[in-house]
């Protein structure tokens, strides 16, 4: 088990506002090390890489990925939530989780320095005042949870700090939205132990992929904010996988975060969109919750079909100075290209309870 830190606040950074226009018209930018000074937060929080370069045998650096560790760099990105996806039907869940949580591992540790694993926000502060990519672990899929709480301390230890309960498939803790359960279903009573768990523990909870009913029954049970690390909003778009009016409502009266994703046919259907259509969803999403609610999780990697001119992390700066067009202003913008999410996981790590402070729960 990781020791908990004693989060530091970082000092506040004047010059991100312009930094950050910079980089929407196209201007090459600097990150500073210097230390205590804390740049604008650049996040997507979901990705697929690992997955992606264990079946076709690539290393973080090639270019054929989508978001490469060249092109987070050169776009600007210094935080990505890195997840451990586990397909349907997998014979033993907990290995696969293990063999790419230590896969992350690696490739963060062959990043020649320009990289590092965070468990906290107060890492996640440290780690951009030094100018390199923070990586978020996360678990995409609870049937990797096969020993409950125990399986999450586990992995914990490795360094994960986010957790989706479902993929598409259901498992004994939530309903996942492809295949909601009529009896019995939402979150179980184990899911509901496991969210306080989370909650204890400072790690991050995840409700992309599950059932609404299990969303709003996770949004209720726990006691921090929660976020949908890539799911976009159903009024735009009809399909089962995006956040109803009332379930955007909920989260983001919770003090949480959607991560609109790329994902064409969850964008809009019938003919490709492309990156101005993802411009007027974020707009559309921030108007309807507010810019302190919404954030980007393109899900690249991840095998999506990506919009025109939204191919990869090296288009993230089109897309930040088409959000200026769409009308955002530089503090919603900063707001939705990253600021949210240290926000988010800062509320999270402090309602947190130590192992020693929790008496008889988990």
């Amino acid at each position: 088990m990781l020791e908990p830190a004693i989060e530091q606040p970082g000092t506040a950074w004047s010059g991100g506002g312009e930094l950050l226009r910079k980089a929407a018209e196209g201007e090459s930018v600097q990150l500073p090390r210097a230390q205590g000074l804390l740049p604008p937060v650049r996040a997507d929080l979901h990705l697929d890489t690992v997955t992606a370069m264990m079946d076709r045998g690539l290393t973080w650096q090639d270019p054929s990925l989508e978001a490469s560790l060249p092109a987070l760099l050169d776009a600007g990105v210094n935080v990505v939530v890195q997840a451990a996806w586990i397909p349907r039907g997998v014979e033993d869940p907990r290995g696969v989780a293990l063999g790419k949580l230590h896969r992350l591992r690696n490739m963060v540790q062959r990043s020649g320095g320009r990289a590092a694993v965070v468990t906290g926000p107060e890492q996640l502060e440290q780690v951009l005042r030094d100018g390199r990519l923070a990586v978020i672990l996360a678990l995409e899929g609870g049937t990797a949870l096969t020993q409950g709480i125990a399986t999450l301390d586990e992995f914990r230890a490795l360094g994960l700090s986010m957790v989706g309960l479902t993929w598409t498939e259901s498992s004994s803790y939530a309903d996942s939205s492809a295949e909601p359960r009529t009896k019995g279903g939402g979150l179980t009573a184990a899911g509901r132990s496991l969210v306080k768990a989370c909650n204890n523990r400072g790690i991050l909870l995840d409700v992309s992929h599950m059932s609404d009913r299990a969303t709003a029954e996770t949004i209720a049970a726990s006691r921090a904010p929660v976020l949908a690390s890539h799911s976009n909003d159903r009024s735009q778009r009809a399909v089962p996988r995006n956040l109803s009016e009332s379930l955007l409502t909920a989260l983001a009266r919770k003090g949480g975060l959607v991560g609109v994703m790329f994902h064409g046919p969850f964008l809009r259907a019938g003919a490709r969109p492309n990156r101005t259509d993802v411009a007027a969803h974020v707009k559309a999403l921030v108007d309807r919750i507010g810019a302190e609610h919404v954030g980007i999780g393109s899900d690249w990697d991840g095998r999506i079909r990506s919009p025109v001119g939204l191919q990869g992390s090296r288009d993230l700066p089109a897309l930040y100075r088409d959000l200026k067009v769409a009308g955002l202003t530089d503090q919603e913008l900063r707001l939705v290209a990253g600021d949210n999410l240290l926000r988010l996981w800062r509320q999270v790590w402090e309602l947190r309870v130590p192992a020693a402070h929790r008496g008889g729960s988990p």
